[in-house]
């Protein structure tokens, strides 16, 4: 060889491994721009970005150096620009809604431009000059390539390519081997990068974007085989409990035989005596204690095992059959008979609630049953929230479904069998059961869904679907048109007498069940001085009644949307009591997740407003579930720590319902003997004595430490990653309709 060609040969050497240096500390400074600009905290767990960015650009430098120079710095830049769009979306999105974006997104851009135009806007413009400098850095980074890449292609580029390749398999390897060293639990960084499903914003803050985006695509095209089934341990719910069981197990059918009813005291008049002889008692018989019974249905699990030959359903048999759920209690079929409306208030925080400024919710939220430590398990995403609240399960989180074509858990769910959703619950009693919400009915595909929740009336802005029939030309209408969010005040007072003008013969209200998703309450919040009837007309509407409140325009506009929550309540209370059935009914609200569009500084200042303040890390998913009967002359205190996955298994309890507790991912708030846990979409969770931070894998003890053995905290974290887990395969099997013969 010449020197000449040894000089060539050399630069050529020197350009793949420039190129491919290049092209990893270009993601190593997306991950790092990313960062900083979300304000993470540099911890060690940053490490992992990094290491992870660089056996990715040695991988795409090694492959695009295989090919002609021109598709080399074609593909180079699209790349790289591919990467820096994507680390601009997460911003962009995260500034609007708190939480990052799952791919499968993008195949619902038809709806969030419909929906989400005017906040994708603002977005854009309030993040203009960070999305500037990542144009300045793509456009650098491509003139650099185009420096490296001049060399011409040499016959052994192919060879050394595939090396490269290798080379970068290698590195990865090693990525993973840091992941180990760092320890094997449930959230520590292995952890977290082997969980199935995945926690998005869990791994974008300890994994970067782009690798996130990695295992997103991987988990996408190549599949998953789910959940892995867990294992029940029966130490585990010792060490949660902690306490010896004071509840007699009998079964429904003994204790109904025995003349004990549940929740009632039973004397008698008179006893056996020794000898089996009736005598008269000279003192006062002691009530008997009541009994209580698993809330559990007779299913025939070893039929079912002998029969299945699917491994994933027969482990999915195993553990519902060893598990153990709630029980009756003093609260059973309180509510038997009695009409439900719920109410899933778009955006909805406790923190508002104030006495003089929303009298109505002040006195739901203060009688009938109240949660003192209910926890909103979402920060954004309106179907997630809104399908733990009817379903009583938690979504998938990661982004990813079982079934491909499905961008969300209850659109996946919309042809699966329901039988604990309120709506299919009612119908089974005979009563005719509503859903309305004032926006289109394409969106989140609840045209779909709400149906299969059993309900036989559906009303949206564009159409109605009754009894199976789509009615395009019965829409709900608005005094400001399509222009959204609209009135939740008008919502309910053109659809309250489909329900409550449904009498029977001596004129009484049939017993019914409507469900509204409120929209009022919308992000974005205008500044009031700002809001007009275009781009906001519920903060247009109220603007006068908070323009006076020491508070920034930004929370003065949430409050102006709210305030629509609070006239419907006003106006429905109104409406029931003049049809006579407001004693009969019950009304229980809650929030899809709570409001996003207000920033950190905003929420304490709504916090302010009623005398209260914000707890560090969980403080915002503070909320309420009103469960509200105006027939209650005093208020029930409860005090366990709760979340929007247990109002399901609530209601089905106060209805008298007969149901299989250990089938849903919450728990009867009402039973003093389960295990409470309030859970988040992240698998942080709340307890009686600690809060778990998984994104941080940091205790926060709220009793002494030594109180807590870690025994309780892995049994913790086994239980909440067992009913995300277990929620998962319920509705990827459709493991319902397999039980369905013991189900109805």
């Amino acid at each position: 060889m010449t020197k000449e060609e040894k000089i060539i040969s050399e630069n050529k050497r020197s350009g793949r491994i420039r190129q491919a240096a290049l092209m990893s500390l270009c993601f190593v400074a997306l991950e790092l721009y990313f960062h900083w600009s979300e304000g993470m905290e540099f911890t060690e767990r940053f490490l992992y970005p990094v290491l992870f960015s660089i056996p990715l650009g040695f991988a795409f430098a090694s492959l695009y150096r295989m090919l002609p120079r021109w598709a080399n710095l074609l593909l180079s830049g699209l790349t790289l620009m591919l990467a820096t769009v994507w680390t601009g979306v997460q911003i962009c999105y995260a500034s609007v809604f708190r939480s990052y974006m799952d791919f499968s997104k993008i195949f619902m851009g038809g709806d969030v431009a419909a929906n989400f135009g005017g906040e994708m806007q603002d977005a854009i413009l309030s993040n203009l000059p960070k999305i500037l400098l990542l144009i300045v850095f793509w456009l650098t980074a491509c003139l650099w390539l185009a420096v490296i890449g001049s060399e011409t292609r040499g016959r052994d580029d192919f060879k050394r390519g595939l090396i490269g390749i290798l080379t970068a398999g290698l590195l990865h390897g090693l990525c993973i081997g840091a992941l180990m060293l760092a320890g094997a639990g449930a959230y520590c960084p292995w952890g977290m990068y082997n969980q199935y499903p995945r926690v998005l914003d869990n791994n974008i803050q300890n994994f970067g974007v782009l690798t996130s985006l990695r295992l997103e695509w991987k988990d996408m095209l190549l599949g998953t085989d789910g959940a892995d089934m867990p294992a029940f341990r029966e130490e585990d719910m010792s060490a949660l409990l902690q306490k010896d069981p004071v509840i007699q197990e009998t079964s429904k059918e003994t204790s109904e035989s025995d003349g004990e009813i549940t929740g009632d005291s039973v004397s008698t008049e008179e006893t056996t005596s020794g000898a089996g002889e009736m005598t008269e008692s000279t003192e006062p018989a002691t009530p008997p204690d009541p009994v209580f019974y698993p809330q559990q249905m007779d299913i025939d699990f070893e039929k079912l095992l002998a029969e299945e030959t699917d491994e994933e359903i027969r482990g999915l048999h195993q553990y519902i059959q060893n598990t153990s759920g709630s029980y009756t209690n003093a609260y059973t079929g309180m509510f038997d008979g009695y009409n439900l409306i719920m109410i899933c208030a778009e955006s909805f925080s406790s923190y508002m609630i104030d006495e003089e400024l929303t009298p109505t919710l002040y006195k739901m939220a203060n009688n009938g049953f109240v949660f003192e430590n209910f926890y909103g398990t979402f920060k954004a995403v309106t179907t997630n929230g809104e399908y733990a609240f009817c379903t009583g399960l938690m979504p998938n989180t990661s982004g990813t479904q079982t079934e491909q074509k499905e961008n969300s858990t209850f659109m996946l769910s919309s042809d699966k069998y329901l039988p604990y959703c309120m709506g299919n619950v009612f119908r089974s009693l005979g009563a005719r059961t509503y859903f309305y919400h004032s926006n289109v009915r394409s969106f989140y595909d609840r045209i779909t869904t709400h149906p299969n929740m059993g309900y036989d009336v559906c009303r949206f802005l564009d159409g109605s679907f009754v009894d199976g029939e789509l009615r395009k030309k019965e829409k709900l209408t608005f005094s400001t048109g399509t222009k959204r969010p609209n009135s939740d005040e008008e919502t309910l007072l053109q659809t309250l007498e489909e329900y409550l003008g449904n009498r029977d013969e001596n004129g009484n209200v049939n017993q019914f069940h409507a469900y509204y998703m409120t929209y009022s309450g919308h992000h974005p919040y205008y500044d009031v001085t700002e809001a007009d009837r275009i781009k906001s007309p519920m903060v247009y509407e109220n603007r006068e009644i908070v323009d006076s409140l020491d508070c920034s325009p930004g929370v003065k506009a949430y409050l102006a949307a709210n305030l629509e929550v609070e006239n419907m309540l006003r106006e429905l209370l109104a409406a029931l009591e003049e049809a006579g059935c407001l004693d009969n009914t019950v009304i229980v609200l809650t929030s899809d997740h709570y409001p996003y569009g207000l920033s950190t500084g905003q929420f304490a200042d709504l916090a302010a407003l009623t005398g209260k303040e914000i707890e560090k890390e969980f403080g915002m998913y503070r909320n309420s579930f009103i469960c509200y009967n105006a027939g209650m002359t005093e208020p029930v205190v409860v005090k366990e720590p709760c979340c929007t996955v247990d109002i399901i298994p609530t209601l089905l309890n106060l209805f008298g319902i007969d149901y299989d507790s250990r089938l849903l991912a919450g728990t009867d708030v009402l039973d003093p003997q389960a295990f409470h846990v309030a859970m988040l979409y992240n698998q942080s969770f709340i307890t009686d004595r600690i809060r778990y931070n998984t994104t941080k894998g940091e205790i926060i003890y709220l009793v002494e430490e030594s109180l807590v053995p870690a025994e309780y905290v892995d049994a913790c974290i086994r239980y909440v990653q067992n009913k995300f887990d277990v929620s998962l395969q319920i509705i990827g099997k459709d493991y319902y309709r397999i039980l369905e013969e013991y189900l109805r």
